[in-house]
């Protein structure tokens, strides 16, 4: 460095391969993305679930939490992983219980808290929890059937997304998102966790 200049620069992200891309199979055609939300400029990750509609060529980011630490029943907050889609209002489920999620504090920088309702149950840490479609937290509100292709961000307007329909060898431990049981059951074999 030269006397006198001080850089203060941060380094580009690694990129770490999530899944075997030599096996990943691209969908036909871009799909207009839902970003309801989504914040505006938000990034989105490669090989986050998503739930398609191939018809209509429409498709939603899956909103799947990871617990980093276990919860007991009675609490009113999880502590999941950072970089997920949880928003004030969302119900969240385990497919037995459920419950809603009524602030998030993202100050920590290793995990976010979601101010929670009673789930009424115990979760073991690592348990992934989806979007549910009612606070009992029995369906899923989005089943992935797809997975991102790029990183891309949120931009105002219309969004197109190339989306995956097949991957092995995908890494569950290197996902920003994780898949919950219902994606896995729904994706069937043509996506291969190494669990």
């Amino acid at each position: 460095m030269s006397a006198g200049f001080k850089y203060d620069l941060t380094p580009e992200p690694s990129i770490e391969e999530r899944y075997d891309v030599s096996t990943g199979i691209v969908r036909r055609g871009p799909f207009k993305l839902d970003t309801t939300n989504l914040n505006i400029g938000a990034p989105l990750p490669s090989f986050i679930p998503v739930a398609a509609d191939l018809k209509y060529k429409t498709c939603k980011v899956v909103r799947n939490v990871k617990l980093v630490e276990a919860y007991v029943s009675g609490g009113t907050s999880l502590r999941i992983k950072k970089g997920s889609y949880a928003y004030v209002g969302m119900f969240l489920g385990n497919g037995t219980n459920g419950t809603t999620v009524s602030a998030i504090d993202k100050s920590n920088s290793s995990y976010d808290v979601l101010t929670v309702t009673d789930f009424g149950a115990n979760i073991a840490k690592d348990a992934v929890l989806f979007e549910a479609s009612a606070a009992g937290g029995t369906t899923p509100k989005n089943v992935a059937n797809s997975a991102l292709y790029e990183s891309r961000k949120v931009e105002d307007g219309i969004n197109l997304v190339a989306l995956l329909s097949a991957a092995r060898e995908i890494e569950p431990d290197k996902l920003v998102v994780p898949f919950s049981a219902k994606d896995k059951e729904s994706l069937g074999d043509d996506f291969q966790f190494n669990e």
